[in-house]
């Protein structure tokens, strides 16, 4: 036994270059193999009923320290010549063990934190580019707000971070550090899988930040077209591009922002009814309901469902466009749905 032991310190180190755990592998399989099979060379003799089972439970006990008292060796040899070694080499083992584990669990953080390990989740949420930690935790907050979206995984790409900042690591973000016009990037973010993706401009002072999303916007559609995607946009004269880039939506924040404060000026107080329909947080939301039975299928018998179920019916959408304040026998099509004014979202329009 103890020659085995020294030549297994001799090989090691012509191992030296091999991976370490397979040496430290090799180490607790031949010292296991060493404790057993020595309490049962010494022990034997006096008990005679021991076998193999026995003499590995002993040795596992004793090198992990733990020490039940169920067996132990009662022979000097037993004691001395294999006791004491695999007590001594156990600790030791353990202690390599429990570093590993340590590292590998550091390790695989640092690695998150910093991007470099692919997403595997589904039917998650992208938000492309990182410019503004405010805006970025208002868009999550915002997502875990709405039951539509709030179970839904949310994975950041961008190629500027060096680590996910902790304000998002600590509402469960993902993150993965790439260039998101590049496919292989995209793919490592499993857009394949993914329901929603929110394209962000990574420079909102920049013009040439529409040309990168125009880009992104490409890649997103050619790997998985049926994905919904809403791209922000610096400049106007982009926004059809973007679209016959495939994007299901465009945000420009200076068109809205115009308009905006012209209503501001001529109504004040608009801006705070606009702030309210749009945040999910609080207040009340602007929500786009399927509307699924009627009796007569007018807009007058929309607006009474509206009023009975708490809900401010102010349209439909038909075809992609918006219709406000419809007559009352304004006829609906079974492809249209309500616009609302709620507190809370609704499964659908049932009369």
């Amino acid at each position: 036994m103890y020659r085995i032991l020294q030549l297994f310190l001799r090989k090691s180190r012509v191992l030296t270059a091999a991976n370490i755990k397979v040496k430290a592998s090799a180490f607790f399989v031949l010292l296991l193999w060493y404790a057993a099979s020595g309490f049962l060379y010494f022990e034997l003799p006096g008990k005679p009923d021991l076998n193999w089972t026995d003499a590995l439970w002993w040795a596992l006990v004793t090198m992990a320290t733990v020490g039940y008292g169920d067996m132990f060796p009662v022979t000097p040899g037993g004691r001395y010549l294999v006791g004491v070694p695999a007590m001594v080499f156990g600790i030791g083992f353990l202690g390599y063990l429990i570093s590993e584990i340590a590292g590998t669990i550091l390790e695989t953080r640092s690695r998150r934190l910093k991007g470099m390990i692919d997403i595997t989740a589904k039917n998650h949420i992208l938000i492309v580019n990182f410019n503004q930690i405010d805006k970025v935790l208002k868009l999550i907050r915002e997502l875990k707000a709405d039951p539509l979206t709030q179970d839904r995984a949310i994975c950041l790409v961008d190629d500027t971070l060096d680590e996910l900042p902790a304000e998002l690591h600590t509402r469960g973000v993902l993150f993965l550090k790439g260039d998101p016009t590049r496919q292989e990037i995209l793919r490592r973010a499993n857009i394949a899988e993914a329901s929603h993706a929110i394209v962000l401009a990574k420079d909102p002072a920049d013009i040439h930040s529409d040309d990168r999303n125009l880009a992104t916007t490409l890649v997103i559609e050619s790997l998985n077209p049926r994905i919904f995607s809403v791209v922000e946009a610096v400049s106007a004269e982009k926004i059809e591009q973007l679209r016959m880039a495939g994007a299901d939506s465009v945000i420009c924040a200076s068109e809205l922002a115009t308009g905006l404060i012209i209503q501001e000026l001529q109504d004040p107080g608009v801006q705070n009814v606009i702030q309210d329909l749009v945040s999910d947080i609080s207040g009340h939301q602007i929500y786009f309901v399927p509307i699924k039975k009627m009796s007569r299928w007018e807009y007058g018998e929309l607006v009474g469902w509206g009023l009975a179920n708490g809900h401010t019916v102010i349209g439909l959408v038909r075809g992609g466009c918006p219709l406000l304040n419809c007559r009352a026998a304004e006829t609906i099509r079974d492809s249209d749905r309500a616009i609302i004014i709620s507190g809370i979202r609704a499964d659908g329009v049932v009369v």
